[in-house]
């Protein structure tokens, strides 16, 4: 069995997500994505067998940024108050720049789904889990006095879930940073409170 190189399935993934965002999953062809990432289409095929294969590697990559991303944030030397808002702004601009960042963006979101509809469960326990673990390093620290870990870790969820809608389902008005961010201040407060 051939030894598949990462760094031509990295070029890869970035290829396709290139043209995935600027074109769309069905404009996009695997001999597009091929040489977009300066390789032959049989290489191509050795690497992944289809769009939807390369899609769910796509998919990964942005798992693996948000999973990087909390590792650094809850290892900060930054207080619990100070790690929630860098954390959660984060996200809040990762999802925005997702879907706004494309046409194409309910596309590859209702591909995504179809592919994997355990994703959104996925990243939303994957967020309530730094959450909480932000929340815990907050009463260890006894910055945070009032804190129920696993009640408010969801009300707290569900109260800023508004700010972070599926592409093509976005809300009117649109979620704003400075209102999220207002919600996560209050939310703070009531746990700092003495």
């Amino acid at each position: 069995m051939q030894k598949l190189d990462p760094e031509k399935k990295q070029s890869i993934i970035a290829a396709a997500r290139s043209r995935f965002h600027r074109y769309g999953i069905q404009k996009t062809t695997m001999q597009e994505i091929a040489r977009d990432a300066g390789l032959s289409v049989g290489t191509l095929y050795l690497y992944f067998k289809n769009k939807d294969e390369i899609l769910l590697a796509c998919t990964q990559v942005f798992r693996s940024e948000h999973e990087r991303a909390a590792r650094l944030i809850l290892h900060s030397d930054r207080a619990a108050d100070e790690k929630l808002r860098h954390y959660i702004l984060d996200r809040f601009r990762a999802a925005k720049a997702t879907r706004e960042g494309t046409d194409c963006a309910a596309e590859i979101a209702r591909a995504v789904i179809r592919l994997d509809p355990h994703r959104i469960e996925a990243e939303a326990s994957l967020t309530m889990l730094t959450i909480g673990q932000i929340l815990q390093q907050g009463c260890e620290t006894e910055l945070f006095h009032h804190v129920n870990l696993a009640v408010d870790v969801e009300v707290f969820a569900y109260s800023i879930a508004y700010f972070f809608p599926i592409a093509g389902k976005e809300p009117d008005p649109p979620p704003e940073e400075e209102k999220l961010l207002a919600i996560v201040n209050w939310f703070i407060a009531q746990w700092q409170r003495p």
